[in-house]
């Protein structure tokens, strides 16, 4: 890693966020599908053990049964009351699952889960030190799956042009021609044009997972037995409508802006109506977002509740709501 970041004039800062020169070049890379970054931001866990498999299926909300035999999936793990404490990546090689989430939480997240193992066979290790996860943009027409490569290495191909390759240290992935390196902001608008919101410290038990949109592009399942939130997540989706959403968003005329930041609109006046989710800044004070809020306050002037002349205007996702909402 240390010397990709030499042959690319990268650097790491304080929080571990990639940072790489002309970024407007960047941008456009990703803008043209060529993009690809090593995610300082994300860590990969390790779940493995006879019963892993029968221990996943009870915490998770998606179908882990469904992709044991080398598969993938989106998922995530909540509260009792369904409060979203992580959204992952989940892929199955081998009998291993390999669980890539954001770096921020990762560790409170593996105790937590470790914590609920008692007697089951089932082992919970950070492969941070083995497996570095890779985004690679792919051609848009890939179906998701899984490949074992040489070396340990694992690509995984979420579909909507999302790769993630894990990689042990010194690999680094294999490019079609014209790929360009990014940095860690870059990579985020990957997954914000594609509508794949992560859970971070900052929007830590923020969401139930319908709020992510979870269940529209195969996170959550309706058919599989409990889970921690399973009663919550049910019954918002058959009771009645998801009130809050994930849209993707273009906000001008903020300076400083970050994951977490409140959202409030004009009728409810300072009562938050939701929250910045994931951002990338793509123009001097303009941000595109992922943010969650009510579905009814894009008609009644939705703003940032700490930047007052911050304009909001919402952009279109390659996913539709259903009309019930």
């Amino acid at each position: 890693m240390s010397e990709w970041l030499v042959k690319h004039s990268a650097e790491l800062d304080e929080a571990g966020n990639l940072l790489l020169p002309e970024y407007h070049t960047q941008l456009q890379a990703v803008t043209d599908g060529h993009a690809y970054s090593p995610l300082t931001r994300y860590t990969v866990l390790a779940i493995s053990g006879d019963d892993a498999t029968a221990f996943l299926q009870g915490q998770f909300s998606c179908d882990v049964a469904a992709i044991a035999a080398n598969g993938v999936t989106l998922g995530s793990y909540s509260t009792a009351k369904g409060r979203m404490q992580a959204s992952f990546v989940l892929a199955a090689v081998d009998g291993v699952y390999y669980l890539i989430l954001r770096h921020d939480i990762a560790e409170v997240f593996r105790r937590r889960l470790s914590m609920f193992v008692l007697r089951a066979k089932v082992k919970i290790a950070d492969a941070s030190t083995m497996l570095l996860p890779w985004l690679v943009q792919l051609p848009a027409l890939g179906a998701p799956g899984v490949t074992p490569m040489s070396a340990g290495a694992i690509a995984i191909d979420l579909g909507n042009g999302i790769g993630l390759h894990l990689l042990p240290p010194g690999q680094t992935p294999v490019l079609a021609a014209g790929q360009l390196a990014v940095g860690s902001m870059a990579a985020e608008l990957v997954f914000i044009r594609a509508g794949l919101g992560w859970v971070s410290q900052a929007t830590y038990e923020e969401f139930v997972p319908q709020m992510l949109n979870l269940e529209l592009i195969g996170g959550i399942s309706f058919k599989k037995g409990c889970y921690p939130g399973q009663e919550i997540v049910a019954r918002t989706q058959y009771l009645g409508k998801v009130k809050r959403r994930m849209y993707r968003a273009l906000i001008r005329n903020a300076a400083n802006l970050s994951e977490g930041a409140p959202l409030i609109a004009a009728a409810t006046g300072d009562q938050v109506i939701g929250r910045v989710v994931q951002l990338c800044p793509v123009a001097e004070n303009c941000f595109e977002v992922l943010l969650v809020i009510q579905r009814a306050a894009w008609d009644d002037q939705v703003r940032l509740q700490h930047v007052a002349d911050a304009s909001i205007e919402k952009l279109t996702l390659p996913y539709a709501f259903p009309d019930a909402d």
